[in-house]
Parts: C-alpha cells; structure tokens; sequence
C-alpha cells in the first residue's frame, strides 16, 4: 500500500536526516510516486512528521508494555527487568527507524513543531511512568511494599538515565551508549 511505504520510508529519511534535512521530494522519490500524490495522504510535511510521531511512541509504548508484562516469565529482578528493557531499547536504535526517529524528535524537534511534539512526548513519558509505576509498586522488599515517594523517585531516576541513554545513542552511537549501560548499571540498579 503507498501510504504504508510513504511513511517507511518518511520515517527513514527523518530519523536519519532530521526534520529540515529530509524534502517531500526526497520521500516521494524514495516511495516511486511524485511529489504531489503525497498531497493524497498528508497536508503537509508538518502532518506527515507528526503522524509518524505519533504512530512510533505508540509502538514503543505498546512495546514497553509488553516487555515490562512478561516480567514474571523471565522470572527477574526488577534490575533485571529494567536493564533487559535498556538493553533491548538500544540493539532496536539501530534496528528500527521509529526508536532513532523518536530519540532525534524528542531532543531536537523542529522549532515550529515544538508544542506540538512536546505535547505528544509528555502523554509518551507519562504513559511510560505508569507502567513503570505498577512495575516498582509491585516491587516488594520482604514482605513491605516501598512507599510510594521512593517508587516515584526510582521512576523519576530511570527516566533521566533513560534521556541521558537517548542522548549517547544520537551522538556516540549504539556501541558506545551500551558500554557505557553496562559500566553503570551496577551504580544506578543499586538506587532503584
């Protein structure tokens, strides 16, 4: 279908080149049709990026979800379960357009989107932290859940470990991101 292959190869083009680095020209040359036919689907550049936004937050929520539900099939700590998630979230950086796309528009939206984008990344990353949520609430040490102000400071730990992970990933690349998981992990696993 042309509109499943207008946004592949949109979301190739946006997470490699960025917002102002990537033309409709460029999209519609990428798909095999002409310029104007992208008309057909999207309004605009604009709507087109958001869209594609839009549809990959919902994918890594569902993905999070999944991965943070299996939690008693694998049969781990929750240490575990967080770095499995990281770790799994990095190897899919360079698997998958929509994780590098996601991690370039939340860092460096385009100006005029911003408000837009912002708003979209923050219903992302309050969905996030309810699963992360019901995932510490049910954390019990012994028999005594932790209180509720020590589970929202773990989540609020792992979200700014998690943003400094988007931010090896762009710039460093996923080789260098992971290493530096895996010589901190011990560290941070420690706090949560």
């Amino acid at each position: 279908m042309t509109l499943d292959r207008i946004k592949e190869a949109s979301l190739l083009l946006f997470s490699k080149h960025g917002f102002e680095g990537t033309s409709l020209h460029e999209i519609a040359t990428q798909v095999g049709i002409k310029k104007p036919s992208l008309y057909t689907y999207f309004s605009s550049k604009d709507e087109l990026y958001l869209d594609l936004l839009h549809d990959a937050l919902q994918t890594e929520l569902d993905y999070a979800r999944q991965l943070l539900e299996r939690r008693h099939e694998h049969e781990g700590s929750l240490q575990e379960v967080l770095l499995r998630y990281l770790s799994h979230y990095m190897e899919r950086y360079e698997q998958e357009s929509s994780v590098a796309f996601i991690i370039r528009t939340c860092l460096y939206p385009p100006q005029h989107l911003r408000a837009q984008i912002h708003e979209r990344r923050t219903f992302y990353m309050q969905s996030l932290d309810q699963l992360l949520f019901t995932l510490f609430e049910n954390e019990r040490l012994g028999s005594v859940p932790a209180p509720s102000s020590a589970v929202e400071i773990s989540i609020a730990f792992f979200r700014v470990y998690l943003q400094g992970l988007w931010v090896e990933l762009l710039r460093s690349g996923r080789e260098y991101a992971y290493a530096r998981l895996q010589s901190t992990w011990p560290a941070v696993s420690n706090t949560l």
